[in-house]
């Protein structure tokens, strides 16, 4: 990576904020067309006022010869703002970017931020469904992302066991006489499907309905101890189950929550403190409301129940006091945007220091993801689809070969979860997406399959050519610039990694590194066509076509696995 070559300019520019990442590779034609590699910074708004003071400062700035030739600055013309152009030691740039010992990396300047990240958080009283996916995979992107720039990250999924319905789902646990031995087995189905034999069952018998909100009273006020002991049992066995389908997503947690940890005690502390600040309002009907936006939002029902807002303001302030976040991102589709609205505003008004340290990172809807059957209820069963599907792909293709060493099913795993996780992100998260299976699951397109295809590729190539000691090879900027201009594309194609990190960061966008990475997977596959290395009989051509084939198979992993997937060596 280019990330001494960026320390060298920041270093010389203090008061520049996050100049780091803001120092881009500029466009191939621009490239093209200097002799020299390039990283540029354009100007923000924010020094842009100041334009001609700072440019003039810039032409006496004395920066670090051994990674910068020269500084060339280019006012504002028109429509384009004014820009800072360092003009890179050529052997420099290859070598940080080529070599095979990766440097060690400097202290985070973000090691002191504590980002929290809210994603995937089912409800055990219905399935672990396609619904899920998008906060599942985006929440675990954003982690990543934080946690691969030196944020301190904590992945958090909060499960809803909580409400009236739980009454319910114990209700059809008893009247199913479900057995400790079929909920280990398979605990949200199991779940799922006594919650819906005890809905109906209640919707035609008052006496039954009234039964579940006796449990769920019971339960809420801890005085059932039998039940207690055998809720605190499921939420075990859920846990474990939803693990397994987290690992074959890539994704993990740090802290697994509830909303029932959150006691009546302290909700009613909150309460209270709404109250004495004159947030929380009484009507005529008896509810207890905050007004947000001039819409009059219920917190406190007429027969003096809470709402779950209340209680997701009791986790809020709970939550800062222990973690002491500096920002926290909450991974919940579109539709619950009036809600985080109020609660952001309703916890901002007892505690300021919350002001903007919360966000919404919002997601559209995914359309169509069933199995061929038209079956979609749960998650799991769309992934064994991916699965069964790669599996049907494979086996009729003519390029397979026959491995006994390699476990095929986990293959066939691997790239169906990466053909349905890499279709879901590339999308901005904002708009509603419709799957395709037959789009998600091509080969030549741009796909989950077409990463771990050339990742596969570059794989096979290096390993053909294991015996040559790749440490001992210096990158040479001359021989990279004699050969077709493939290799220097490749070669900046790299230098962009760090930006795109930077920007999918910023935008909380999973799709500017997966654009990214399919860019790079382009590249790298035009050069494998241009640049041969096997026919290749000059053997410093060689040897520095590997060194440049290395670092783009380590980059294409880094970035994979920063969105989860897990990078297969064969396929």
């Amino acid at each position: 990576m280019t990330s001494r070559i960026r320390r060298a300019i920041c270093e010389q520019l203090p008061q520049l904020e996050n100049l780091y990442y803001a120092l881009e590779v500029p466009a191939k034609k621009e490239l093209h067309a200097a002799s020299r590699p390039l990283l540029q910074w354009i100007l923000p708004a924010t020094v842009a006022q100041q334009e001609n003071e700072f440019l003039e400062s810039m032409k006496s700035q004395q920066f670090d010869a051994a990674y910068i030739e020269h500084v060339r600055v280019v006012p504002s013309a028109g429509r384009s703002a004014a820009k800072v152009e360092f003009q890179l030691q050529p052997d420099a740039f290859a070598a940080h970017l080529l070599q095979v010992e990766s440097t060690p990396s400097a202290a985070s300047a973000f090691a002191k931020e504590h980002v929290v990240v809210e994603y995937s958080s089912p409800n055990i009283a219905k399935p672990f469904h396609v619904g899920h996916l998008r906060s599942t995979i985006i929440g675990n992107v954003l982690a990543n992302l934080h946690q691969h720039l030196g944020y301190r990250t904590t992945r958090l999924n909060y499960l809803g066991d909580w409400g009236t319905q739980f009454g319910l789902l114990a209700l059809g646990v008893q009247l199913k006489n479900v057995s400790n031995a079929e909920m280990r087995v398979a605990p949200i189905e199991t779940l799922y499907n006594a919650y819906v034999f005890a809905n109906k069952a209640a919707t035609a018998d008052p006496e039954l309905a009234q039964r579940a909100r006796d449990l769920f009273t019971a339960l809420e006020a801890g005085t059932d101890e039998t039940m207690t002991s055998k809720w605190q049992q499921y939420r075990h066995y859920t846990i474990d189950e939803l693990a397994s389908v987290y690992e074959r997503l890539g994704v993990h947690f740090d802290s697994y929550e509830w909303e029932s940890q959150y006691s009546q005690r302290e909700i009613s502390e909150v309460l209270a403190q709404l109250r004495s600040v004159g947030i929380l309002q009484r009507e005529q009907d008896g509810r207890e409301i905050v007004v947000v936006d001039q819409r009059r939002v219920p917190v406190i029902k007429s027969d003096g129940s809470t709402l779950y807002l209340a209680r997701d303001i009791a986790a809020l302030l709970e939550r800062h006091r222990r973690l002491q976040f500096s920002r926290m991102l909450y991974v919940v589709d579109n539709g619950q945007a009036d809600h985080f609205n109020a609660l952001f505003h309703t916890a901002t008004a007892l505690d300021n220091r919350l002001n903007d340290k919360l966000q919404h990172v919002k997601f559209g809807r995914i359309h169509g993801m069933s199995t061929r059957q038209g079956n979609a209820i749960f998650l799991r069963d769309v992934l064994n689809e991916a699965r069964e599907v790669m599996s049907e792909k494979r086996s009729l293709s003519t390029t397979t070969k026959v491995n006994s060493c390699m476990n095929d099913e986990h293959v066939c795993d691997i790239l169906g979860v990466s053909a349905v996780l890499v279709n879901v992100l590339k999308q901005r998260r904002q708009r509603d997406h419709v799957f395709s299976w037959e789009q998600a699951l091509q080969v030549n397109g741009d796909t989950g399959i077409k990463l771990q295809y050339t990742h596969c590729r570059l794989h096979s190539l290096l390993e053909n050519f294991r015996h040559i000691q790749l440490e001992d090879i210096k990158p040479s900027w001359r021989h990279l610039t004699q050969e077709p201009s493939d290799a220097l594309d490749v070669l900046y194609e790299l230098a962009r990694f760090e930006q795109c990190v930077w920007q999918s960061k910023e935008q909380l966008e999973a799709c500017v590194l997966v654009n990214y990475l399919f860019g790079l997977c382009n590249a790298t596959s035009r050069a494998l066509k241009r640049l041969p290395v096997k026919q290749e009989r000059c053997q410093e051509k060689q040897s520095q076509r590997l060194l440049l084939f290395h670092a783009a198979k380590r980059t294409l992993q880094r970035g994979m696995q920063l969105l989860g997937l897990k990078p297969l060596n064969q396929m």
